[in-house]
């Protein structure tokens, strides 16, 4: 009898020890696929910058337009990248954007779902007289995109404020009232409108967007990342001159 009793006590005291290792195993091996996930995940999006990068390289070499604003668009247009600059001297464009995918993870500890993995790329388009163009590709910390995705924000933003106001307020001064309701102090402003023209029914409007990072610095205070855009509107009759669709096309500094 107490030989059955020694036995049954041991069979109570492996029953946590079981669960324990069981609970341990599946929480190890949750965490290993979770893992597995996230780096085939960013292998992905390294891929997937990459073929960017590719596709506007080739695009940029079978543009028959020199000129910067439109080779900046042919970069905008392939890869999204919210802020791109030009540097004259090593003729070059370099342009930033974020890339992210959403992975499903197995649970772990009662949490689930799918998770957003999300890297930060520059790219870098040079050409040397009597080259073709190539480009390069260098993988940052997330702080560097913050600026560019903050920029991409606010455009989106303008895009759907411009085709909503009515098309007597589309002047410089009408549309800087939109986009900045509160009346900021220019160096503070997310938008600042350098010009509005009219041309038939199509209206244009030059806007310097900027992001401020209170938590950056460049040197001389908070650091400010900012791009021109020139956003595009028909205006229709028909419909009460509201709710065209905006066009938007980042464009060299030097215009704003």
């Amino acid at each position: 009898m107490r030989r059955g009793v020694t036995i049954g006590c041991l069979v109570l005291l492996m029953i946590p020890v079981v669960l324990v290792a069981y609970f341990w195993f599946t929480v190890w091996h949750a965490g290993r696929e979770n893992e597995r996930r996230e780096q085939a995940a960013l292998a992905s999006l390294l891929r997937r910058a990459q073929d960017a990068a590719d596709r506007t390289a080739d695009a940029l070499n079978r543009s028959r337009d020199t000129g910067t604003d439109a080779l900046m668009g042919v970069i905008w247009e392939h890869t999204g990248s919210p802020v791109i600059s030009y540097d004259e001297e090593r003729r070059a464009f370099t342009a930033t954007a974020d890339r992210s995918v959403l992975v499903d993870q197995e649970s772990v500890l009662l949490v689930s779902g799918p998770v957003m993995v999300k890297r930060c790329f520059t790219y870098t388009y040079a050409r040397r007289p009597g080259s073709a163009w190539t480009s390069e590709i260098t993988e940052r910390d997330l702080e560097a995109c913050r600026g560019s995705a903050a920029v991409g924000d606010s455009v989106r933003f303008a895009r759907v404020r411009m085709a909503d106001v009515e098309a007597a307020r589309l002047t410089r001064a009408g549309l800087q009232g939109v986009l900045e309701p509160g009346g900021r102090p220019r160096d503070e402003s997310r938008f600042v409108v350098r010009s509005v023209d009219r041309a038939g029914r199509t209206v244009a409007a030059l806007v310097l967007t900027r992001y401020t990072d209170r938590y950056g610095t460049s040197g001389d205070g908070p650091a400010v990342v900012e791009q021109c855009y020139r956003l595009t509107r028909i205006l229709d009759p028909g419909n009460g001159d509201v709710g065209r669709p905006v066009t938007a096309a980042p464009v060299a500094a030097a215009a704003c």
